[in-house]
């Protein structure tokens, strides 16, 4: 090389490519690329935006047009195509706002990034106020390819007239790369979606966003008002830095439930008043007793109302805690100030919606349409709060399958937290804009909203069993039941008196018949033969015919005691049926409890092995590095220090498996591939088994994915191996040198797991998945693995059975899972 060749400055170049590789990162699908470019219409103070679509085979194009103040050359130049400038930063920086008062919501040129998503040509005309010219520019995504420098992209740039105020920016993508996408299915799904990002409250919205598809138009989905007073229930709450008040009321639509007939004999004669005075009397409900209870007097269909208020730095115990380095000391991270509002709707029942909807198939589409609970920054939703159903307030935990009055679920609420850019300026999105940023602020954030879900849903629950008592101690004091023995002896006391009244019955039965036949037959003489009626028969005949009357009244009224008689001695029958079963449900009921109990203390116990743990393994670590600095360490050492690391893995590989199946992990759904699970169930359990003579068989048919939450899919699992490893274990002990085998088959949409043992016996085989049947000793097993697995996953729509083929045994061994409703 020569020497002149060396000589002068070096510098960077880039790639054109690296910009795609940038909008594939930060974009992740259409829905966000239009959300940001809708953002930018936002931040340019337009009064509205409008997304339109077109589908044609020959001109397949985007648009999204805004009225907002556009830009001229120099904005052009030294904004929009410089890579990562953007103005909103500074303004950020600075706290400024728009004209019109706006917080600016795209600060790392997301939008120009987000055509890319869309489509491969460009195309953007935009003018300002006061300027006469359009300015026109235009480019291939295309063209940024890895062999482009790229300064050197061609970007096209004309101009054409326009009049002195016309303003504002239009967006024109063609050449779209997922056409599918904008068709049929897609594109409701995409309208739906969309809706939901946008603040569905239409009063409160910022600004306006049409949607339109080959020039008709689509309405996003709004909370009007009609579906708003159909809420049976409203909450809201309210952060301003220092206080969190937490309100609500309730109708008296929302103690229905699955019992109508309950209410309208218990709550509807005096709209619940003398049910409040129990809900509020702090003696006679001490269990239940809700303070601060406002009864509103069942108007507009209203029961009860509430507030509750807290002092942030008295009531909340755990909040994490960020430096202050201008007073030198750690303080509450303050998330800033934000509200909230929660409607709960009923979907089961259409009595109390009439009127404000012609269809109570309309009402649940809206509801449907728009469930969940959604975080708005500045009136646009943030991704993946309450989108496509997440759950990030976690309200399925707290659901439960029995009882008529629930607590908030995730599927019958709609609701939103608004925060703002500047006051909650310590939240901060993550880039590619799925959610926030782990901080302390985002931390404590959460625990004010969990917060107030905790006592919505203590309010909602004490009021349901509250509503429980109440229903018995109206009972108590209607019919003098003093307890459920006390209503068997009635029972059986009927039964006595109606077996004493039979014998009788039927005597009197046969004199009422021939007493009856006699005074209608000299009706009938009296009637027929006036002539030769004396005066006294004659007088009283409009007393026997009255007396006839009376007969087949009484005799109509027998048959009905006859009826009812055989029913009235069946009594002690069912309450000798009944009281049994009662008695095993309160027991079954006693040891749930005391199974929550386990639950409980597995979790904490979890909890407290990881910080045990991670402090042993960096206590090792830290003394290795200690022995680095000596010689001729022993080796006897060197040996223990890899069984302890050995040992606290293997310890948090255990953890690790446990840990998805505890409350903290188990309401997040994933997209699980089935193939994928079964043979990390087998390399799990293998370890486990190797040492006992039992081994797998995985045979995959034809594979298929399933979309639930991996901890309760591995506990199902759990179930039926730990079952399946119990009875091999005990066929070995009975038959020396048994090898057992466990075989998983996966054939989309079923799955089969059984295994060489004896086979489930036939005195359980047809209640086997009912609680507390076993067969192991009491000391061994609950008899609820079963029970809980059917449970699983028959809440997610799927089924479990036992197939009906039998082993060599002559018993009843596969078990099978339909995931018909689950799979993908």
């Amino acid at each position: 090389m020569a020497k002149n060749e060396q000589q002068g400055n070096l510098n960077f170049e880039i790639s054109a490519h690296v910009v795609r590789q940038l909008g594939e990162e930060l974009v992740t699908d259409e829905i966000t690329a239009v959300m940001e470019l809708i953002k930018n219409a936002y931040d340019a103070d337009a009064d509205w935006v409008k997304v339109s679509i077109h589908t044609d085979e020959l001109d397949n194009r985007v648009e999204i047009q805004d009225n907002g103040f556009g830009m001229n050359y120099l904005d052009i130049k030294n904004g929009w195509l410089f890579i990562s400038m953007s103005s909103k930063k500074s303004m950020k920086d600075e706290l400024k706002v728009t004209p019109k008062g706006r917080a600016p919501l795209g600060e790392k040129g997301l939008g120009r990034l987000s055509t890319q998503k869309l489509g491969y040509q460009m195309q953007m005309i935009t003018g300002k106020v006061d300027e006469l010219i359009w300015h026109n520019i235009s480019f291939n995504w295309e063209d940024f390819n890895e062999n482009t420098e790229l300064s050197t992209v061609k970007v096209d740039y004309s101009t054409s007239p326009k009049t002195e105020k016309e303003k504002g920016t239009t967006l024109i993508i063609r050449n779209l790369r997922n056409r599918t996408i904008w068709q049929k299915k897609e594109l409701d799904r995409f309208r739906a979606e969309l809706s939901q990002l946008i603040f569905p409250f239409k009063e409160k919205r910022p600004f306006n966003v049409y949607l339109s598809v080959d020039n008709s138009s689509l309405d996003l989905d709004e909370i009007n008002e009609n579906l708003r007073k159909a809420a049976i229930g409203k909450f809201s709450f309210s952060f301003d830095r220092n206080n969190f008040n937490i309100k609500g009321q309730i109708r008296l639509s929302k103690l229905v439930g699955n019992e109508r007939e309950r209410y309208i004999r218990l709550i509807q004669p005096d709209n619940g008043a003398h049910f409040f005075n129990f809900l509020s009397d702090s003696h006679n409900n001490k269990k239940y007793f809700i303070p601060n209870l406002e009864y509103t007097n069942g108007k507009e269909g209203w029961f009860v109302k509430f507030s509750i208020d807290l002092d942030w730095q008295t009531s909340f115990a755990d909040k994490a805690m960020v430096y202050n380095e201008f007073e030198d000391k750690l303080e509450p991270a303050n998330p800033g100030a934000f509200t909230g509002e929660i409607d709960e709707y009923n979907l089961k029942d259409g009595n109390d919606i009439q009127g404000a909807f012609e269809r109570f198939s309309e009402y649940k589409e809206l509801v449907k349409n728009q469930t969940g609970v959604r975080v708005f920054r500045d009136g646009f939703g943030l991704k993946p709060f309450g989108f496509n159903q997440n759950d990030w307030l976690q309200l399925n935990k707290g659901q439960t399958s029995g009882g008529s009055f629930y607590g908030l679920r995730p599927q019958n609420v709609i609701g939103y937290v608004l925060i703002s850019t500047y006051e909650n300026i310590n939240l901060k999105e993550k880039t590619d804009r799925e959610g926030f940023i782990d901080s302390p602020y985002s931390r404590n954030f959460f625990q004010l909203i969990s917060k107030a879900v905790t006592e919505i849903n203590r309010v909602c629950e004490n009021i349901r069993r509250s509503y429980n008592d109440y229903q018995k101690k109206f009972a108590e004091e209607k019919g003098g039941i003093k307890s459920i023995k006390d209503s068997g002896n009635r029972l059986r006391e009927a039964t006595k008196i109606a077996n004493k009244v039979d014998d009788k019955l039927q005597r009197l039965n046969e004199e009422f018949n021939q007493t009856s036949i006699k005074m209608k037959s000299e009706v009938v003489r009296i009637v027929n033969n006036p002539l030769f009626a004396n005066e006294s028969e004659t007088t009283v005949l409009p007393i026997l015919k009255e007396a006839e009357s009376v007969l087949n009244r009484g005799a109509q009224l027998l048959k009905d005691i006859n009826e009812l008689l055989p029913l009235a001695k069946q009594l002690q029958s069912d309450a000798d049926y009944l009281l049994p079963q009662i008695e095993g449900l309160e027991d079954q009921l006693t040891q749930f409890s005391e199974l929550a109990g386990l639950g409980l203390l597995a979790e904490y116990l979890t909890h407290e092995l990881y910080n045990i743990l991670d402090r042993i393994s960096g206590q090792t670590d830290q003394l290795v590095k200690k022995m680095k600095d000596f010689n001729n360490v022993d080796v006897a050492f060197l040996i223990y220090i890899e069984q302890v690391k050995g040992f606290t893995k293997n310890i948090r590989n255990q953890i690790n498996h446990l840990a998805p199946s505890l409350k903290f992990n188990r309401e997040q759904k994933q997209e699980i591939k089935v193939s994928y699970f079964v043979k990390d169930l087998k390399t799990y359990f293998e370890n486990k088994f190797s040492v006992q003579g039992i081994l797998f068989n995985i045979n995959i048919k034809q594979d298929f994915i399933v979309r639930m939450n991996e901890g309760k899919l591995t506990q199902v699992f759990d179930n039926l191996l730990l079952n399946s490893e119990y009875w091999l274990r005990e066929r070995q002990k009975i038959e020396s040198g048994f090898n057992g085998l466990i075989t998983i088959e996966v054939d989309d949409p079923l799955v089969r797991i059984y295994d060489n043992g004896f086979g489930v016996s036939k005195d359980v085989e047809s209640s086997i998945f009912q609680p507390f049947v076993t067969t192991k000793p009491l000391s061994i097993g609950r008899g609820l693995g079963l029970f809980n697995a059917q449970q699983i996953i028959e809440s997610h729509g799927g089924e479990i059975y036992l197939l009906p083929q039998r082993n060599s045994f002559d018993k009843r061994y596969i078990f099978q899972i339909n995931f018909n409703s689950i799979n993908k």
